[in-house]
């Protein structure tokens, strides 16, 4: 596998595309999608939030040119004291003639306290390669370290996990890898069907670009259903929803 695939490989699935969103990826019960955004406002808000966030284990598969390389599981926990703890583990295996040559592994934890990011730790493994994550708030800001290197960034950024509904109105996100803030534009692409493992729905395409490149579709109900991204040998890599609760 060359440098450059490996490099997009790991940007792809460790933001959970998703990320995500990511590469991020979820399934929350939001009421429908409003004309030409997402209409994420819920009259009994959990958890801090204003809009209910989802629970339970939501389960992607990952392809590369429509042949099998993995899966993302996301588990989203919430209690009665207004937390909310969201658990991305992501596994890549790419193999040939049964060999395998490149593999990605990521484990991510995003902590929300009344609607708030209060911290957010992931240990990555690409390719043999290990990187490590661990934020904290501190007032408007989350610092801590990625490997042995400061990390201090507003506490008000979207993880590139992008299961967040405010992902679509963002200009900079935070990458969960690497701890750093990209710079994005995000498109409304409109209405378009997605044909999923389980069937086909409707769903609203967004094109975010800039130092983070992907197309993310949500469905009526707020939910990611689809993303993907072309690698630089014309490639396509996509999640898919799988599974939900």
């Amino acid at each position: 596998m060359s440098v450059s695939r490996r490099q997009l490989l790991s940007t792809i699935l460790s933001h959970a595309l998703a990320a995500t969103a990511c590469a991020a990826l979820l399934m929350p019960t939001f009421p429908a999608l409003a004309d030409s955004t997402i209409n994420m406002q819920s009259a009994s808000a959990e958890a801090g939030f204003p809009f209910t966030p989802p629970r339970g284990r939501f389960i992607y598969t990952i392809t590369r040119d429509g042949d099998p390389i993995g899966t993302q599981k996301l588990d989203f926990v919430s209690d009665a004291t207004n937390q909310l703890i969201v658990i991305t583990d992501v596994e890549i295996d790419v193999r040939m003639l049964g060999l395998s040559f490149y593999k990605f592994t990521q484990h991510t934890e995003e902590h929300w306290e009344n609607g708030a990011l209060q911290s957010l730790t992931s240990n990555t493994v690409d390719d043999g390669e290990q990187r490590v994550v661990d934020l904290s708030r501190k007032g408007d800001r989350l610092t801590g370290k990625y490997n042995e290197k400061k990390r201090d960034v507003p506490a008000d950024l979207i993880p590139s996990t992008l299961w967040h509904p405010d992902a679509i109105k963002q200009k900079t996100v935070l990458d969960t890898v690497r701890a750093r803030q990209h710079q994005v534009n995000v498109a409304d692409k409109g209405q378009v069907a997605v044909v999923l493992p389980f069937g086909q729905v409707e769903a609203r395409h967004y094109a975010f670009t800039g130092e983070l490149n992907r197309d993310v579709w949500y469905d009526a109900g707020g939910i990611i259903v689809q993303a993907e991204m072309k690698a630089k040998d014309g490639s396509i890599i996509r999640q898919q929803l799988l599974d939900r609760p």
